[in-house]
């Protein structure tokens, strides 16, 4: 019995060991936060620049070209620069143009790491 007692009093938390562990968990979970948090920021403003299409008036009897240049001027005042021009189609058929933003953001992280992202939205507008 008292050996049990005497181990009791030596058991009294983690190792240093125990500690850097854990602390290095917590490290590389904020390091990736602070990493991806800004790219889905950034993916919301484009989801809501492409919903906000839905409210704009006669926007089904604009060009793609108008469409396009309305989206990519969008963006640049909500501060998206790095979704590229390519990732975005508009598309027209019977009454309804799709338009669809497609890209995939690469970030690095720490050494040979990186974190890629894809993202795919896309709106439909119907002539009113």
């Amino acid at each position: 019995m008292e050996g049990l007692t005497e181990m009791r009093y030596r058991q009294q938390g983690m190792t240093g060991t125990g500690w850097l562990v854990v602390l290095a968990l917590i490290g590389f979970f904020s390091l990736l936060g602070m990493k991806l948090v800004p790219i889905y920021l950034e993916h919301y403003s484009v989801r809501t620049v492409l919903e906000s299409l839905e409210s704009e008036p006669l926007i089904t009897q604009k060009s793609v070209g108008e469409i396009k240049k309305m989206v990519k001027r969008r963006l640049k005042v909500n501060g998206v620069y790095d979704v590229g021009e390519k990732g975005l189609k508009v598309k027209r058929a019977s009454g309804v143009t799709k338009v669809e933003m497609t890209y995939t953001v690469r970030e690095h992280m720490m050494a040979n790491v990186d974190i890629l992202v894809s993202f795919s939205d896309q709106v439909e507008l119907v002539s009113h």
